[in-house]
């Protein structure tokens, strides 16, 4: 039975103002990704202001654990003000929100041209991210995406996401979780570099934190989504990279263990710093 897909836009307001199924590809990476390096990642232009107006934008990559809830716990925590917003639905893809025919991209449209927005916040379908035609079907609505972004005054921030924990099979063959994941590398980093946008790398992220702390789990049991840990450190990572300020020592560390939450918030830091 086909799952009916729930289209949900949540207004979360900071500092007390009222306010897939993932298919496997056989692409493979021309260059291996490097976690460990340095990142050189777009710095906002202009910065976040006094009260930055931000919208997400994806599927259940972004609505599990109520990431854009966690990013509005740390600004606050952080003494900053925020209008944080959220458009998601399961399974949902760039291509559908840049449909104005299609439920989630007329209600998209709608509130892109209501509003004047500082930061977009995009998260594409893994699937569609990995395909080896990814630059039919991703890159396209990505351009309209972000030339209406543009348009009402904002950024655009692709949220890069992460591999499955155990990787994917390409017919008969493994694809490791590293060797995807620089897959995904890859084509965020190629479509952010061609549009000059901003780029969140949470899926580096996740590498580098299994590297450096395999005791954190990240990915929920089904092995594709983030656990309370993984969306804490995406959103340490965005906060990092919106508002260009470290998140070590931010007083709001979710449901997770002090320890825990402080590893994850100076992997962010250094990710996005160095």
């Amino acid at each position: 039975m086909k799952k009916k897909k729930k289209v949900i836009l949540s207004f979360l307001i900071a500092a007390a103002a009222t306010a897939a199924f993932i298919g496997c590809s056989a692409k493979s990476a021309v260059e291996p990704v490097d976690f460990q390096a340095k990142m050189e990642l777009k710095v906002p232009d202009p910065a976040a202001g006094i009260c930055p107006r931000i919208l997400f934008v994806g599927n259940s990559h972004t609505f599990y654990n109520r990431l854009s809830e966690m990013f509005v716990n740390i600004i606050n925590s952080q003494g900053h003000k925020s209008d944080v917003r959220e458009l998601s639905s399961g399974y949902y893809t760039l291509k559908q929100y840049a449909d104005t025919d299609d439920q989630g991209g007329a209600l998209l449209d709608k509130t892109l041209s209501k509003l004047n927005w500082d930061f977009v916040i995009l998260q594409e379908n893994t699937s569609n991210a990995l395909s080896s035609v990814a630059d039919e079907e991703m890159f396209p609505p990505s351009r309209i995406l972000d030339e209406k972004i543009r348009a009402s005054g904002g950024q655009s921030a692709f949220l890069m996401t992460w591999a499955p924990k155990d990787g994917l099979r390409a017919g008969l063959k493994k694809r490791s979780c590293e060797t995807v994941q620089s897959d995904l590398a890859s084509t965020y980093t190629a479509i952010a570099k061609e549009l000059d946008a901003l780029m969140i790398p949470a899926g580096v992220g996740f590498m580098r934190s299994a590297q450096e702390h395999p005791d954190i789990e990240l990915w929920d049991k089904d092995g594709y989504h983030p656990s309370p840990a993984g969306s804490y450190l995406t959103a340490c990572i965005l906060y990092s990279v919106i508002f260009q300020e470290s998140p070590v020592d931010c007083p709001y560390i979710a449901d997770l263990d002090a320890e825990v939450a402080l590893k994850l918030q100076k992997l962010a830091a250094d990710l996005v710093f160095s």
